[in-house]
């Protein structure tokens, strides 16, 4: 559960191991990896392959730790390829700039995390897209595309064995979300698509490994789909402010600045998309209402 690092994964092979995330880069959640490693038998240079969902904080922290004892292939998607090798660039993915433009105040994402969890860089050595097969300690796992969370975030499928590894998807929290990393509408779709697969089993990022499948995802898709009803509940009395619908969506103050008002846009830029609700510019914030025959 956040702040902890995310669930790591470890595969064994006749070569040693496949690791897929590796959690905060505190030294303390790295030594819960290498004390797993031992347990199997292993130690860190034995690691050959490491899988990373994405480039966040919780899933690759600890990365500057393992490289310092082995030298792993390392496989991302090619949209996270940058913010793993330099990790300033979160800055962008994770839309901070909402922060001074709307509420005047700067912020830095590695600092957040830096008491939370902090990140470390890692430079990819391959990347991979949807559709691509990855062996993975002699099994075949189907890379999915499923952005929201993250831009190039992946999860990755067993269809004999009818195993998921949805990273942050869904599993015991809501990911949030934010424009840059494909917003609601991204979310949404990844749903749809890791829903389709039907399988048996999902062991996810956050939480306990999941037999109910199909229920965890409706889940996860009506906690999403329940902020648009509460926008178009605000805005059934009069137009509002993208601070005001915050505001709502956000009852605590230490949620709003991130990831709050990122979530909060990325709502509405799907509901002006579905022609719902009109954007109009304000003076420093944008303002919406419904769109009248919507």
């Amino acid at each position: 559960m956040w702040p902890a690092p995310a669930n790591s994964y470890v595969l064994k092979d006749a070569r040693g191991a496949v690791l897929v995330d590796a959690g905060c880069g505190f030294p303390g959640c790295y030594q819960k990896i290498k004390e797993f490693l031992s347990g199997l038998g292993l130690e860190p240079r034995d690691v050959h392959t490491v899988v990373l969902t994405h480039a966040h904080p919780d899933h690759m922290g600890a990365m500057p730790f393992l490289l310092a004892e082995s030298s792993p292939r390392i496989i991302i998607h090619a949209l996270e390829e940058q913010a793993a090798a330099d990790n300033s660039v979160l800055n962008r993915t994770f839309d901070m700039r909402y922060i001074k433009d709307y509420y005047g105040q700067e912020a830095d994402v590695l600092e957040y995390f830096s008491t939370l969890c902090p990140m470390g860089a890692a430079v990819p050595t391959d990347t991979v897209a949807q559709g691509d097969v990855l062996d993975l300690g002699g099994r075949s796992f189907e890379v999915l595309h499923t952005p929201g969370h993250s831009p190039g975030h992946i999860s990755l499928f067993d269809r004999e064995n009818r195993t998921l590894l949805p990273g942050d998807v869904f599993g015991a929290v809501v990911a949030w979300y934010c424009p840059s990393g494909g917003g609601a509408r991204g979310y949404l779709e990844s749903l749809d698509k890791l829903e389709a697969l039907d399988a048996d089993v999902a062991m996810p990022s956050h939480g306990p490994d999941i037999t109910a499948v199909r229920e965890a995802i409706e889940q996860t898709r009506s906690y999403i789909l329940a902020r648009d009803s509460k926008i178009l509940t605000q805005l059934a009395s009069g137009p509002k402010s993208l601070i005001e619908l915050t505001d709502e969506l956000f009852p605590n103050p230490g949620m709003r600045l991130f990831p709050g008002i990122q979530i909060t846009d990325s709502h509405l830029m799907m509901l002006v998309e579905d022609g719902v609700v009109v954007r109009e510019e304000g003076e420093s914030v944008p303002v919406f209402r419904i769109l009248e025959d919507g």
